[in-house]
């Protein structure tokens, strides 16, 4: 998103230089294979293939969600072909906010999905494609933490439980940001938005954060991976994994949003790898096909310290979710005169030191 003027200093307006820009961009020719590396996984993007979402989504200035989804496609369209793939997006800001006929900001068939049940539209078109010999399409399911922590986690569940071979994107804010930033069970203990206002008699969010990752891994077999933009060769390897495992796989992606975490347009990048760092979002990926065990299944490959309970700065000072806290306008209230951090907020950092024990603890670690 950009402010729009009749006449910039060129003489042009700026629609009329974005159409010259974009014309000028397509007309190049696409990398030669020569000059990508194999190795590293972020030259997906200069592929044949790479660019299934378009842009024209109308989505925030720097919003997360649209990183993680242009990757996503990415991957699978590069390694899949151009026909490869279809999309169930669930309501969200991904597709409210999405371009309207006859414009689309998908290059691949897609359908838009009530706020609950875009795992059960999925497993019909699983079906129906399977009976008339497409089982090799990639068929993937978009949805945010609202629909699929909350509203839709039955759906979510009943699929992975199925056992088809579809895939599923949670794109992870923490909060119901296509509706006004409400809390939703994946926002954070102490997390200050509507519904969970900062006031005398509480002080923003109550209940513990779900662990959507952990309860998926309870399943059985089921691919289950978190990641986040900031580690790109940990999302392309997780998102390739996933379209090759032979069943349902699930990948948590944390989508930082600008308006909701109250931070700047430019710091998504920034913010998910403050958020991995301080344990707020861990990574990891939960792959069966790697044994029996849940030690042999779990890897917590991507994670600062892995043996540790807090990663740290360069200086040698511990960097917890406290610290995280401090970089965000949703925690801000948590803080007083001297910066020194609530009872709250105290309880939410021991909630994401637990949750990185278990992690720990699951993949024979600790």
């Amino acid at each position: 998103m950009a402010d729009k003027c009749d006449c910039e200093p060129s003489g042009e307006c700026t629609l009329d230089r974005y159409r010259r820009d974009i014309a000028f961009y397509k007309s190049l020719p696409t990398t030669p294979v020569a000059y990508r590396n194999e190795k590293a996984l972020a030259d997906i993007m200069l592929g044949e293939h790479a660019f299934g979402f378009v842009g024209g989504g109308g989505s925030c200035s720097g919003c997360g969600e649209g990183t993680v989804v242009r990757m996503v496609m990415a991957a699978t369209l590069q390694v899949y072909g151009p026909q490869s793939m279809g999309i169930v997006a669930e309501t969200g800001c991904n597709t409210v906010f999405a371009s309207t006929y006859p414009y689309n900001p998908f290059t691949v068939p897609w359908t838009n999905s009530l706020f609950e049940n875009g795992p059960a539209d999925a497993l019909g078109i699983r079906l129906r494609w399977d009976q008339a010999g497409h089982a090799d399409r990639r068929l993937w399911v978009f949805g945010g933490d609202g629909a699929m922590y909350d509203i839709g986690f039955q759906s979510l569940s009943r699929l992975v439980a199925s056992g088809h071979d579809i895939k599923v994107l949670v794109l992870d804010t923490g909060v119901y940001s296509n509706t006004g930033g409400q809390t939703s069970t994946a926002s954070f203990t102490a997390q200050v938005s509507k519904l969970s206002a900062y006031g005398k008699a509480e002080h923003g969010k109550q209940e513990k954060r779900k662990e959507l990752g952990r309860i998926l891994m309870a399943h059985g077999d089921a691919y289950v991976a978190q990641v986040a933009a900031c580690n790109i060769n940990h999302l392309y390897k997780a998102v390739m994994d996933a379209n090759a495992y032979p069943g349902p796989a699930v990948i948590i992606a944390y989508t930082p949003c600008m308006p909701e975490h109250g931070i700047a347009d430019d710091a998504a990048n920034r913010q998910a790898k403050l958020a991995v760092e301080s344990r707020a979002f861990p990574l990891f990926t939960y792959d069966p096909r790697r044994g029996d065990s849940l030690a042999e299944r779990l890897s917590l490959q991507g994670n600062p310290a892995v043996k540790e309970d807090w990663s740290k700065n360069p200086d040698g000072t511990t960097f917890d979710f406290i610290s995280f806290a401090r970089t965000e306008g949703r925690f801000r209230q948590h803080f007083d005169a001297e910066g020194k951090p609530s009872h709250e907020l105290e309880a939410s950092q021991e909630d994401r030191a637990h949750d990185w024990r278990i992690l720990q603890e699951m993949a024979g670690i600790r």
